[in-house]
């Protein structure tokens, strides 16, 4: 359980107000520990996605990034863009292998001569 003491400490009552959807008088009543928030409230404060899911836990929502423990930020923006992002490197790692696959059969000599002119299929006229 998050300690209320902890999360509210350093904020601004105008920031509890804005974060949790409260009334002016509400976030002064949780700043001097006349009431104490909920749980939920706390969690919103500290930004902290473990208390959605624990597999979240360290990550945290700053300012409109996703933040994780070791304080790698993605934007929302990164995100949607993750999908085209891994589809492109799957084409570039595809294109990639196929390049040498050709540059090894090259090397080996998987290539077939041009044809010499003895071995045309063809009647020379003579005019």
């Amino acid at each position: 359980m998050l300690d209320p003491k902890t999360v509210l400490f350093g904020l601004s009552i105008k920031h509890i107000v804005e974060a949790c959807g409260v009334d002016v008088t509400t976030a002064r009543r949780w700043k001097r520990g006349a009431i104490c928030p909920p749980q939920s409230a706390l969690a919103i404060l500290t930004g902290d996605l473990g208390f959605l899911d624990p597999a979240w836990r360290g990550w945290n929502l700053i300012r409109g990034h996703l933040v994780s423990p070791e304080n790698w930020e993605i934007s929302i923006n990164d995100v949607l863009a993750s999908k085209l992002k891994d589809a492109q490197v799957r084409a570039y790692q595809a294109e990639v292998r196929k390049l040498r696959y050709e540059l090894a059969e090259a090397e080996r000599g998987g290539y077939e001569d041009q044809p010499t002119i003895d071995d045309w299929d063809v009647k020379i006229i003579n005019g």
